[in-house]
């Protein structure tokens, strides 16, 4: 395609970005720029929320105050304390149980921290998402740009016609 520029004169082809952008104009340009800030602002979110559970631990304690167990946000055990002697007096069996209840509980809360740290995040990213495809003003449009090109999808023996026509 060979446009003529102000002054008359044939120009060479334009490239598909620029035969895009001038169907489209640059409103499309603004509303892809805002669908792009906004998956960086959450893709960020999620970053610093995912930062801050790495430093977190969960904590319980036994009743009596004995044993403290505490496990990173994940649910890994990083430290089991002893905070007096009186485990020892404790059969294994009991202190087995214990230890696994303890383990249990910091894990329970480690995990009620962490989804509550991403609470505030929940449905973004499908709003984001939404925002990109059907029903937005950018897939209103796309559409006139999607039925001009339908027939480029096809294979280019079909695209010849293989002498049918």
């Amino acid at each position: 395609m060979t446009e003529h520029g102000t002054d008359g004169r044939a120009q060479g082809p334009r490239t598909a970005r620029e035969q895009f952008e001038s169907i489209l104009g640059s409103s499309l340009q603004e509303q892809m720029g805002d669908i792009q800030r906004q998956v960086r602002e959450h893709v960020q979110k999620l970053a610093d929320v995912q930062r801050e559970l790495a430093e977190r631990t969960a904590t319980a304690r036994s009743k009596d105050r004995a044993i403290s167990v505490t496990v990173g946000i994940q649910g890994e055990v990083q430290e089991i304390k002893f905070h007096n002697e009186d485990y020892r007096q404790m059969d294994p069996v009991r202190l087995g149980r214990t230890l696994v209840e303890l383990i249990g509980r910091a894990q329970t809360e480690g995990a009620e921290a962490a989804r509550a740290a991403y609470e505030p995040l929940r449905g973004k990213g499908a709003d984001v998402r939404r925002s990109m495809l059907a029903g937005s003003p950018v897939e209103d449009m796309l559409a006139p740009l999607r039925e001009m090109t339908k027939g480029y999808r096809l294979a280019p023996k079909e695209r010849r016609g293989d002498g049918d026509g």
